[in-house]
């Protein structure tokens, strides 16, 4: 498939690093170092604005798996350019005056930070498409735990590490190290040599309209089992984990014991249950995973509902606290794994990258949804019921998968031989 195992494997966690990055620090590092520029929460609020792309790029992602040089590679044709105009974007915040943020700054970052998220929804699309297109059903496994750990390494360097880096060397050389170590992570891409599938179809006739697409899929014999089963799997854990970090602030955690829980051991461990989860996946099998860790995950709930009920002895027992962020993460990573391996698996090779990128929208979308819910559940409910009720919801997820194994679509059954 045109390079060893180990090449592709270290090529999609370089992409997925990518993509992770302004993740990262979207969600981590911009809030804190927003205020600390003295910008208001209102406008703090609409920085989340700026990652609609990855919602909806299920509207372009057919234009992306149609068009590209079949010489140079197809998903090569958009993912080199995409990582070239990430590293302008991160020339472009390193330009901006700090200072200027808390007035008529603050809407040209939005402007830069739409377009990076934007050009990285993009490279996404590309990215998928290329695992799918370039691994063999065996190697799916370890290459979607590979992905997972690359984007949180990558959402860890926009986070916690750019902070440090502000910190240390200024604002400009900090968006110019980060500029440097995308093209670094680029080299890789530069050297695979992507070889076109025997079905990849033809590059000059029109690309169908994405709905189109999505109807086809989802008409597919026993595909709309395969859908429900996305929908739902991760509906517990996105309607409890949302609540997590406001359950800490509430039991008296300051914001640097949270951070450093969620953002160093949650990461570490999330990072660990993919790479685990990965591994796992191919040796016990597919359905095994998939049913096994979602359980586990919603099992790892009941560590919330603990602590909520009065399980951990105070701000002081952060021994207590650290081990259910830990197991949370950790089994979160491992579910993820397998989930993204069956996504792969129910893909169309001439199709992959929109096929993947529908799956996945629809997951977020769900999770999207479900998060925004969360806190009106706490709030009516309390912790502790919220919690019980998550790790209800995330059992009763489960059933799904009951209903899509007798129905499973011939396309991921044949990834299963």
């Amino acid at each position: 498939m045109g390079s060893s195992l180990t090449f592709r494997l270290g090529l999609l966690s370089c992409l997925y690093f990518s993509q992770g990055l302004p993740f990262g620090f979207l969600s981590q590092a911009l809030p804190a170092l927003l205020r600390n520029y003295d910008v208001s929460l209102e406008k703090i609020g609409l920085v989340s604005l700026v990652a609609l792309p990855w919602a909806f790029k299920f509207l372009w992602a057919p234009y992306v798996d149609h068009y590209g040089s079949a010489r140079f590679g197809r998903r090569k044709s958009w993912i080199i350019p995409m990582q070239a105009g990430f590293m302008l974007c991160l020339l472009l915040l390193g330009t901006l005056d700090p200072q200027t943020l808390a007035g008529d700054g603050f809407y040209v970052l939005l402007v830069i930070l739409f377009l990076s998220n934007l050009i990285a929804a993009t490279q996404d699309i590309a990215t998928d498409g290329l695992a799918v297109s370039s691994l063999g059903p065996k190697e799916r496994g370890m290459a979607n735990g590979v992905q997972v750990a690359g984007y949180r390494v990558g959402m860890l360097f926009g986070g916690a590490v750019i902070l440090v880096l502000l910190q240390h060397l200024g604002w400009f050389s900090t968006f110019v190290t980060l500029a440097l170590l995308i093209l670094l992570v680029s080299i890789p891409v530069w050297l695979f040599k992507e070889v076109a599938p025997a079905d990849a179809g033809p590059l000059h006739d029109s690309p169908h309209n994405v709905f189109t697409l999505a109807l086809a899929f989802v008409r597919q014999p026993g595909m709309w089992a395969w859908v429900l089963v996305i929908v739902f799997y991760k509906a517990g854990d996105a309607f409890g984990s949302a609540m997590s970090k406001p359950l800490l602030i509430d039991l008296g955690y300051s914001l640097e014991q949270v951070g450093w829980i969620s953002g160093g051991v949650g990461m570490a461990a999330g990072i660990s249950g993919a790479l685990m989860g990965g591994w796992l996946v191919p040796r016990i099998g597919r359905v095994q995973a998939l049913l096994g860790f979602g359980v586990l995950q919603a099992l790892s709930l009941l560590g919330f509902w603990w602590l909520a009920s009065g399980g951990a002895g105070g701000p002081a027992d952060l021994q207590s606290v650290t081990l259910v962020i830990a197991l949370e993460h950790l089994l979160g990573g491992m579910s993820t794994a397998a989930l993204f391996t069956l996504m792969m698996d129910a893909c169309r090779r001439p199709l992959a990258g929109t096929d993947y990128t529908m799956q996945a929208s629809v997951q977020v979308m769900v999770a999207g949804i479900l998060h925004s819910v969360s806190g009106f559940s706490a709030s009516a409910l309390g912790y502790e019921v919220h919690f019980m009720a998550a790790f209800g919801l995330a059992l009763l997820s489960m059933l799904p998968i009951l209903i899509w194994l007798p129905r499973a679509p011939e396309i991921q059954r044949q990834a299963w031989h």
